[in-house]
């Protein structure tokens, strides 16, 4: 299956489209469409988006917001699973390009209100609508035959991975006091732990070095000066947010497949949520790994779409992540997937939401059957 993005860019209730009228023998002749192309090997859907944005338009994206994906089956072609998203760009840089001259067609911002009046392909419409009436999580499966859209399914989500440290088990505390205890042997002395608060969500390595200039060989001889107290001690100083049993239970009992997808060690989050006895409410769990291989979010989250996506072709593409930092919404935008904010954790409602946030819920309470089925 052909893996694309696909990106629409706005600026002033407009939107840049390219009408493709200058390459040969090409599928899409005729066509109005958004920018973006193929994903190249070991890429990700969010450093594809970001290349082809840059090709064809010149624009260096800052950020750009995910919706969903888009599969399409078509009996004239090789199936296609199309990453959706959408960018807001500066004055500057819309004038900037709208004058590309791009080798693929011609770029032009078109006023939204005149867009469904443009040649555009039918299941297009669809899904533009949608994302141009503010709707935020927008999956589709479309099946076309000879050209002409015979079928357009919505794609309703049955997974829900969530992060663990600040949205199901509040584990501050242990990881504060771990990283105090980690300085310290830095000569770096924070009287009060609870300084340390944005030591929840993000890698170890990238806090150690970005926030307070350590060289990677120090951050990971920090880190294993942390794991020396967090092992043991740190990793059980927290409690479960209110609420997560039966949260965890009432999603399961409607449908729901549920899975972690941690910056912690996967076999500390499996000791911990054992601790809790609540390893098994979810049907699988992903973490970092000891030597680095596994770090990031984006790369937790990439390594638990390889475990499942064999059983399920359209795992991501019905699967949404829960998280509490922007380090979570981020993680989802560069890997295709939608992202839904909690508000009790450690990072800032405002932010996550202005980062492409789905939705953001007050509680795990509010994580329910029909809050999951309103995105």
């Amino acid at each position: 299956m052909i893996r694309s993005t696909l990106c629409y860019l706005r600026n002033k209730n407009r939107t840049l489209l390219m009408l493709r009228d200058k390459k040969e023998n090409d599928i899409n002749e005729g066509k109005w469409i958004g920018v973006g192309g193929k994903l190249e090997d070991g890429e990700t859907a969010g450093e594809c988006l970001k290349r082809e944005v840059r090709e064809e338009t010149g624009t260096e994206l800052s950020g750009f917001y995910f919706h969903g994906i888009i599969y399409f089956r078509n009996d004239e072609c090789e199936d296609e699973e199309m990453y959706l998203y959408s960018a807001d760009l500066t004055d500057e840089e819309a004038e900037a390009a709208a004058l590309r001259d791009c080798s693929e067609g011609t770029l032009s911002f078109i006023p939204d209100d005149e867009i469904m009046g443009l040649s555009l392909w039918e299941g297009d419409r669809i899904f533009l609508k949608e994302l141009l009436d503010g709707r935020k999580h927008i999956s589709y499966d479309l099946r076309y035959e000879k050209g002409k859209l015979v079928s357009a399914e919505r794609i309703a989500i049955k997974n829900i991975l969530f992060d663990l440290d600040g949205t199901l088990i509040d584990t501050g505390e242990g990881i504060m006091k771990s990283a105090q205890y980690a300085l310290r042997d830095a000569g770096v002395e924070i009287e009060d732990y609870r300084e340390l608060s944005f030591f929840v969500g993000p890698p170890l390595v990238y806090t150690y070095t970005r926030k307070f200039g350590f060289d990677m060989p120090t951050a990971r001889r920090l880190v294993t000066k942390y794991r020396e107290r967090y092992t043991d001690i740190g990793l059980f100083e927290c409690e479960p947010y209110p609420g997560l049993r039966e949260c965890m239970e009432s999603l399961r009992s409607s449908g729901y497949r549920l899975f972690v997808a941690s910056s912690k060690p996967e076999l500390m989050c499996r000791r911990l949520l054992e601790h809790f006895d609540l390893l098994k409410l979810f049907d699988d769990v992903a973490g970092s790994t000891p030597d680095g291989r596994i770090d990031t979010k984006s790369q937790v989250l990439q390594e638990l779409f390889r475990r499942n996506l064999e059983a399920d072709p359209c795992f991501t593409g019905s699967s949404v992540l829960v998280g509490d930092t922007r380090f979570d919404v981020a993680g989802a935008n560069d890997v295709g997937l939608s992202c839904i904010g909690v508000s009790f954790g450690y990072g800032e409602s405002s932010e996550l939401a202005a980062l492409g946030a789905v939705s953001v819920a007050d509680s795990l309470k509010e994580i329910d059957e029909a809050f999951i089925s309103s995105l």
